[in-house]
């Protein structure tokens, strides 16, 4: 639920804010991210729940929001090559059915699911390891939603992890292999497999209790 503290989680995990308290890993080390650039070069991305406010730069192109997490990587002294973010962005723009006149056209002019898809391939871009999706189909329309949930099942098919906070309980149960309620910031169930059902999720959501006969805490 809103306020339950998974976007701050997400920040955490992804250098935004700092911890008071507690521990993280990753691939079963020591994880402590000082900054979001240290998540980036562990190989995370992060799409951010405001995509208006913290996502995309409405006055530059398609190709400039696509390419900002790239920049070190396709730059030499400071010059953007044009060649290789031009060959990239094409890539993207096909592989994820963009609909847009052309990397040049600015993101602002695009439908909120096309700008959505834009921030997916920013940090497809970048060949993460794990993929954090904060409500990535809000504010779009239907049509679009769905694109958007077939290419994350995809994605996590391939082999990528793939962490989504979801408000959408149906989104959730339909889309997750693994599932934690949390609540006052902390994991009060863990759901797999054939236990992901909306009952079991309304229940931990409304009781604050895991079904299970362990708990996690965040």
């Amino acid at each position: 639920m809103l306020g339950a503290g998974r976007t701050e989680t997400a920040r955490l995990v992804f250098g935004i804010d700092r911890a008071r308290a507690g521990a993280m890993q990753m691939g079963h080390q020591p994880y402590a991210p000082g900054r979001a650039k240290d998540a980036i070069a562990a190989g995370m991305g992060f799409v951010t729940e405001d995509r208006k406010a913290e996502g995309i730069v409405p006055e530059l192109s398609v190709a400039e929001n696509m390419t900002l997490a790239l920049l070190p990587r396709i730059s030499k002294n400071g010059i953007v090559s044009e060649t290789e973010q031009r060959e990239l962005v094409e890539r993207f723009i096909a592989q994820l059915g963009i609909k847009c006149s052309g990397p040049n056209q600015k993101i602002r002019e695009l439908s909120g699911g096309n700008q959505q898809k834009v921030l997916l391939a920013r940090w497809l871009a970048t060949n993460p390891k794990l993929l954090i999706l904060d409500e990535p189909t809000r504010g779009i329309d239907v049509g679009a939603k769905g694109e958007i949930q077939r290419l994350i099942r995809s994605l996590a098919d391939q082999g990528l992890a793939v962490l989504m906070i979801s408000s959408e309980l149906e989104e959730v149960v339909e889309g997750a292999d693994r599932v934690f309620v949390l609540r006052e910031g902390r994991t009060v169930a863990e759901l797999t497999g054939s236990e992901i059902t909306e009952e079991r999720v309304l229940d931990a959501m409304a009781h604050g209790h895991s079904t299970r006969t362990e708990q996690v805490q965040a």
